[in-house]
Order: C-alpha cells, then sequence, then structure tokens
C-alpha cells in the first residue's frame, strides 16, 4: 500500500541494511584478526571449552620444560659416571703396576701419589657434578622428584645412584699402593667399583630414556591441544572471504533497493497530480 504518512517496508529495508552492516564488520575482523571468536557473545559453549585447552595448553609447556630440566640433569649424572669409569681405568693401571715387587721404593711412592689424586678426581667427577641445585650420583646425592603431569600427583622420581669413591670402596682411606700385596687389593676393589659403576650408568641410562618416552608424548599431547584450540578459535580464511563478499553483495542491493523504496511516497503524491 502506498502511503504519505509512512513508509513500513523502508524502515524494514533500514533494519536489514544495518544487520548486514554489523555481520559485514563482524566478517572482517574475523579475517582481519584470524580469529573466529573474539568475544564470548560469538560462541558461549566455545568459549568455556577454549579456556579449558589454553589452560591444558600452558600446562603442558611447563611440564615440557619440568622434563627437558629432569634430562639434563640425568645427562649431567651420566657424563659423571663415564667420567668415573675412565679415571678407575686409570686406577687399574696404576695398580697392577704397583702390584709388581720389581718396582723401587721411589716409583711406588710416586705411583701412590697419582694413585691418590685419581682418587680424589673420581670423587669430584660425580660431587661437582650438580645442576639446578641437583646432585644424582654425588656424596650427597638425594632422588629428585618432578612434576611430570598437568594435574596433582602426577610426578616423576628420579632415582639417585651414589658414586663417590667411599660409596665404591676405592677411597684413600680403604685402598693404596704402597706395597704390592695393598697393590692386589687395590686391584680387586677397583674392578668391583668398575661393576658398580656399571650399574649405576644402567640406572641412570634407563631413567633418561623414560624421560626422553615422556618428552615426546607431552609435546605430542602439547600438539594436540594446539590443533584442537585451532579448530575452535582461528577463522576458515577461505570460507569466512566468501562469507564476506556474499554480504557486500547483498549489501549493495540492499542499498539500491533502500533508495527505490524511499520514493514510494513521492510516487503516491503524484498520483494526486
Amino acid at each position: 500500500m502506498l502511503s504519505i504518512n509512512s513508509n513500513p517496508l523502508a524502515s524494514q529495508l533500514a533494519n536489514q541494511l544495518n544487520n548486514l552492516t554489523l555481520d559485514i564488520q563482524k566478517s572482517a575482523q574475523r579475517i582481519a584478526t584470524g580469529k573466529r571468536i573474539t568475544t564470548a557473545a560469538d560462541d558461549p559453549a566455545a568459549v568455556g571449552i577454549l579456556s579449558t585447552l589454553k589452560s591444558d595448553y600452558a600446562s603442558y609447556a611447563s611440564v615440557n620444560s619440568n622434563l627437558s630440566s629432569g634430562l639434563s640433569l640425568l645427562e649431567v649424572g651420566a657424563s659423571s659416571l663415564q667420567n668415573q669409569q675412565g679415571i678407575l681405568q686409570q686406577m687399574k693401571q696404576l695398580a697392577t703396576q704397583a702390584s709388581s715387587d720389581l718396582i723401587s721404593d721411589d716409583q711406588r711412592t710416586a705411583l701412590q701419589k697419582t694413585f691418590k689424586q685419581l682418587q680424589s678426581q673420581l670423587d669430584d667427577a660425580v660431587n661437582k657434578s650438580s645442576i639446578f641445585g641437583n646432585n644424582l650420583t654425588g656424596v650427597d646425592s638425594a632422588d629428585v622428584t618432578i612434576q611430570s603431569g598437568i594435574n596433582s600427583g602426577q610426578t616423576t622420581t628420579l632415582t639417585a645412584v651414589k658414586s663417590d669413591a667411599a660409596t665404591l670402596k676405592v677411597d684413600d682411606a680403604t685402598i693404596e699402593l704402597t706395597d704390592s700385596t695393598k697393590a692386589k687389593a687395590a686391584m680387586t676393589a677397583i674392578a668391583t667399583a668398575v661393576g658398580k659403576v656399571a650399574g649405576n650408568q644402567a640406572v641412570i641410562g634407563a631413567q633418561q630414556n623414560s624421560m626422553k618416552v615422556q618428552m615426546d608424548n607431552a609435546k605430542s599431547v602439547q600438539l594436540n591441544l594446539e590443533n584442537a584450540i585451532s579448530r575452535i578459535e582461528d577463522t576458515d580464511i577461505a570460507s569466512e572471504t566468501s562469507k564476506l563478499q556474499q554480504l557486500q553483495a547483498k549489501q549493495q542491493l540492499s542499498v539500491q533497493v533502500m533508495g527505490i523504496v524511499n520514493q514510494f511516497p513521492s510516487y503516491a503524491l503524484g498520483l494526486l497530480k
């Protein structure tokens, strides 16, 4: 119906045009930010899910850091034990040489002096191998517990293996090379110590492998969380661009129709002429 007092169709089209403009602005914002959800109003249900996923993702970043630190501690321990094996080999050579009655007193004294230095180095190898304020192989070593999961109670304990000279029973209070009999006893003690250190290496090595597996698992979970967050939050640029073009086309058409509809009261007045 043509009327000169009102133009309800124009009002209706104006509302539609306003809604289209808002939709265009929202679509353009999604493309510009790359985010499908910029406010809680965009998808209230997804916002709650995103909050949980992002919290877990951040927590796994801390877990990976903890596991990496744990692996570093184990690697330092493994290195200290490897150094001990080298020192024990040198001690075994000196003890073997000192077991002979054919060496002179001066030679034996020199061997004993070098031997004692090696005993000191054997302790230094493990006692000075601390990192993050922790030590897994020295005389004061202790088990270390790390947070290896995102929930309380999900921990991993790194087992310490004391490997100082006294524990290995090759310290200067236990063995020496002052005569051939003691040197032969030292040979036996050192051979036993080599086996103990090898056992300690096996313990540390097994824990290194376990730590690497946990790190791989944590990184995999974190990657899956990142993908899940992206699927919920990020904009499908191709789809959103197509949608924006459709909205812009509708907006242009609405503007053209609006121009026509606004002329209806004029048409009604024309009928009175």
